[in-house]
């Protein structure tokens, strides 16, 4: 008998990296808002938002370092899907569109 680890495949074509960090969205219309990085891979991100996102939407996104010497994430994204988690919390997947 196998365990789950070893019997399931990961479907996902790129890994992601668990990040859990804050980080900004500027809307079309200008208008910033704190979102959390939930993760990270080479072709898109998933965050956590206070406000609705809809599927479609692009926005910039920054990600900054912690610390140090580093040159923060800036992204064009856009939004592919969303899904409320809690009243008024909402996880939204994106792809980058372009890094800038």
């Amino acid at each position: 008998m196998q365990t789950l680890s070893r019997t399931y495949e990961e479907k996902r074509r790129h890994m992601r990296m668990q990040i859990d960090a804050p980080a900004q969205l500027i809307t079309n219309d200008g208008v910033t808002q704190q979102v959390t990085c939930i993760d990270l891979s080479s072709h898109g991100i998933q965050l956590e938002s206070h406000t609705a996102l809809k599927n479609g939407d692009l926005a910039d996104f920054v990600l900054a370092p912690g610390s140090g010497p580093v040159t923060p994430l800036q992204a064009r994204i856009r939004v592919c899907r969303v899904r409320e988690i809690a009243p008024q919390v909402f996880r939204a997947g994106a792809t980058f569109e372009s890094l800038q």
